[in-house]
């Protein structure tokens, strides 16, 4: 197991002139901005979609065990938190678990889940736990390296909606529409 986190990394490592920034990581053509910030699940996802000075992203989509690996092992080193968590792109709403890019969720990792609707990785194991929203972790970012991103949320964010946590039917779901035009 250890080898191939080494060797996942290693190509990583060799691949990241393929992101737009050197500092990212590129695994299974998606680039990843580790940011060593800690803060709430929201204000994170906001950070990706409009604060992030290489390009738009989305909090990190992480589709396999490989990329859930990879991600903890480089967070681990660089958000320099043993046993620490980081928070991805899933979150809950309406009591189904949904990417911040509208990814269809097809892979979990799931150690803990409870009533709250955000997901952190642990940095040490790789699982994932679901937390409130105002928690602070250190957190990644997700882009496509060759730009095609499925939309791109209006600045500022649609505060008309219901705040995140909250199970009202009429509350807008995070992430793009369906179409991928922003909502």
């Amino acid at each position: 197991m250890k080898s191939l986190l080494l060797l996942l990394f290693f190509i990583a490592v060799s691949s990241a002139q393929n992101c737009l920034s050197s500092a990212d990581r590129l695994i299974n053509k998606r680039c990843f901005t580790f940011v060593n910030q800690q803060l709430s699940y929201q204000d994170a996802r906001d950070w990706c979609h409009f604060r992030n000075p290489v390009t738009f992203s989305y909090l990190a989509t992480v589709p396999d065990a490989n990329t859930a690996n990879f991600l903890a092992s480089i967070a681990h080193t660089l958000f320099n938190n043993n046993g620490g968590y980081f928070w991805i792109g899933l979150s809950r709403y309406n009591n189904k678990f949904q990417w911040d890019d509208g990814t269809p969720v097809s892979w979990t990792n799931f150690q803990l889940q409870n009533s709250q609707n955000y997901v952190a990785e642990s940095i040490t194991n790789a699982k994932w736990t679901t937390y409130p929203n105002d928690n602070k972790y250190n957190f990644i970012c997700s882009y496509d390296p060759n730009g095609s991103q499925t939309g791109r949320p209006t600045y500022p964010p649609d505060t008309s909606v219901a705040p995140w946590g909250t199970t009202a039917e009429t509350e807008t779901p995070p992430g793009p529409t369906p179409t991928g035009k922003p909502r």
